[in-house]
């Protein structure tokens, strides 16, 4: 699906594409072996790495073009996050105020920086109670601020022909303005919330609901006009599950250590293209077992039972309530 306004004709060269796959693996890989050197985990957040693709791949767009509001907002909800962990146990109650209170910081700050889902709710996801937790997500978008913001100096107008098409353009407008009606899409979340909760369940863990799976359900539910992934469940659910394997068999058989990190990322992005999907969250389910204290073989089952659930309320929803211009979510 291309975003509105661009053309196809403004897709990565192939040169193009691993130079920004190897710069965004490079500054993964910095951020790891930072992580490792202060004793901090959480400085490598998962989701730096579809911050980190689209900021390196799209110097202008809105990410990378709002530096102040990609330290601010994830530090935000980052925030939020830990206080609602330390107060309240996982489950409906709390993961409802924390998903809610990430959507309200992201539209009262009118932020395009949708990601900051994923950084409020992985303290539930992940038991995360310390608050240094949201200073450690400042120092990896903070380095991303400043990479967007060396671009920016850097580059020459005379030299930019245009932004390539890379991704989908996830316009600022498009996460404050949500493409269907509040009901519609508030209720399908709800519903998905609902749904995956029972899963949480039946597998005993709260990563069934992953962290960048809220950021895909947000922008496949309340943003289906464009969604770039929307119409892709199938190849969703296939490169989200060998995302999740490759970083689960990385992080098993090496350890956490900053060239698997790395390697993760040039995988992951290597099956995005070979399917022919737009879909930056991908990257943080490959990351996510870099953070996860021990993870298991069951982490991609859970994953995809998670997705499955997703692409299930997106198909039912698309079904019941069709718009205009809608397509099926499974291909």
């Amino acid at each position: 699906m291309v975003a509105p306004g661009l053309s196809a004709s403004r897709e990565l060269s192939a040169r193009q594409h691993l130079a920004f796959a190897l710069a965004t693996a490079l500054f993964i890989t910095l951020i790891t072996a930072l992580a490792n050197a202060t004793g901090q985990p959480y400085v490598l957040f998962p989701e730096l790495g579809a911050l980190a693709w689209v900021i390196v791949s799209d110097p202008k767009g809105p990410w990378a073009t709002s530096p102040r509001l990609l330290m601010v907002t994830p530090l935000l909800t980052a925030l939020l996050g830990v206080a609602i962990t330390r107060l309240l146990p996982y489950g409906p109650l709390s993961l409802g105020l924390d998903v809610v209170g990430c959507l309200l910081i992201i539209r009262g700050l009118r932020s395009p920086i949708v990601p900051a889902i994923s950084a409020g709710v992985l303290p539930l996801a992940l038991g995360i109670h310390a608050w240094a937790y949201p200073a450690s997500i400042l120092v990896g978008t903070g380095g991303l601020a400043l990479v967007s913001l060396w671009r920016a100096r850097r580059r020459r107008p005379a030299a930019d022909p245009g932004t390539p098409w890379s991704l989908a353009r996830l316009q600022s407008d498009f996460a404050l303005n949500p493409s269907v009606p509040l009901r519609r899409w508030a209720l399908a979340l709800a519903v998905f919330l609902a749904l995956g909760l029972v899963m949480v369940k039946v597998w005993a863990s709260p990563l069934v609901l992953f962290p960048p799976l809220l950021v895909i359900a947000y922008d496949m539910l309340a943003l289906p006009h464009h969604s770039p992934w929307m119409g892709r469940g199938g190849a969703l659910m296939a490169v989200g599950t060998g995302s999740a394997w490759v970083g689960y068999g990385l992080v098993a058989a090496f350890g956490v250590v900053p060239w698997a990190a790395g390697l993760a990322v040039l995988a992951t992005l290597a099956l995005l293209k070979l399917a022919k999907l737009t879909c930056p969250p991908c990257l943080g389910l490959a990351l996510l077992p870099f953070v996860i204290s021990h993870p298991t073989a069951t982490y991609p089952w859970q994953a995809l039972t998670g997705m499955a659930v997703l692409v299930a309320v997106v198909s039912t929803t698309e079904a019941w309530f069709p718009r205009p211009g809608a397509r099926e979510c499974l291909q």
